[in-house]
């Protein structure tokens, strides 16, 4: 009886309230390409807070001008946040939704976008983490890439704050 009272007052924490740096890459429909570097702070029930700088690069029509690479008219950048509530959970993997918002900009344009889809993250060992995620972005004020629908993988490795 003494074991089973000393047993249910130990406090329980399954990975709440840690704390992870994660990189990514992705693609999206409109041919381009996206490397994602972010903080994500997990509180209860693998909810979590994600902080992110995305740089983001559009492909040409004619991949044989070399000139692409160089030149800026194709890259954007941005800043945001997302809210990404767990809803679904099973042993060593769960689901989040992904709600976000971000300010961004282009060589000659202003970008905020708002940001769904969904996250998918599997545990590793040692406090890692394999995720891979497909959403779709809604970006103003560019009415010629004004959704953008894609996916993407990265890895989440544990910070330990002491």
């Amino acid at each position: 009886m003494i074991a089973v009272v000393l047993l249910s007052t130990v406090l329980v924490k399954a990975q709440d309230n840690s704390n992870r740096i994660g990189v990514g890459l992705g693609g999206f429909y409109r041919p381009a390409a996206s490397a994602t570097l972010f903080w994500e702070h997990e509180t209860h029930y693998h909810n979590a807070w994600e902080f992110f700088a995305e740089g983001r690069v559009l492909f040409p029509d004619d991949l044989s001008q070399v000139s692409w690479l160089w030149d800026s008219s194709g890259k954007q950048w941005g800043v945001g946040a997302a809210w990404k509530p767990c809803l679904y959970r099973a042993r060593n993997r769960y689901g989040s939704a992904r709600i976000g918002v971000s300010l961004g900009a282009a060589p000659s344009d202003f970008l905020a976008g708002i940001h769904a889809g969904w996250q998918h993250s599997y545990a590793l060992r040692r406090g890692w983490q394999f995720y891979w995620q497909a959403g779709v972005d809604v970006m103003l004020p560019k009415r010629g890439d004004l959704f953008r629908v894609g996916a993407g993988v990265g890895i989440k490795m544990p910070v330990r704050i002491r």
